[in-house]
């Protein structure tokens, strides 16, 4: 019984800690890839090895996490690289429209 609510505590303990990351980002827009960002931390402390037990379950599932943020990442610092000369007429088009409102 001892030992889980002390699982449970830790894992109140952690939503908490998620919860107040989550509303920090929320302020900060990165193209998406803020979230991407946190998809990776939290993959790599769901595969740390230390404090013990390790993950046994689901790596799978930490892995594709880790995975698909940097897929992500990768994608859109590779579609601004490959578009920064059509970028100035994207700020151009965004601020005439800004102006008709």
């Amino acid at each position: 019984m001892q030992a889980q609510s002390e699982f449970v505590i830790g894992q109140r303990y952690v939503f908490a800690t998620l919860a107040t990351v989550v509303a920090l980002l929320s302020f900060i827009n990165l193209a998406g890839m803020e979230k991407a960002i946190l998809a990776i931390v939290l993959a790599y402390k769901a595969l740390a090895a230390a404090p013990p037990p390790a993950l046994e379950r689901r790596r799978g599932w930490a892995k594709a996490g880790a995975v698909l943020g940097a897929t992500h990442i990768v994608l859109v610092v590779s579609v601004i690289l490959l578009n920064l000369d059509r970028l100035g007429k994207v700020v151009e088009v965004l601020r005439a429209i800004s102006d008709v409102r």
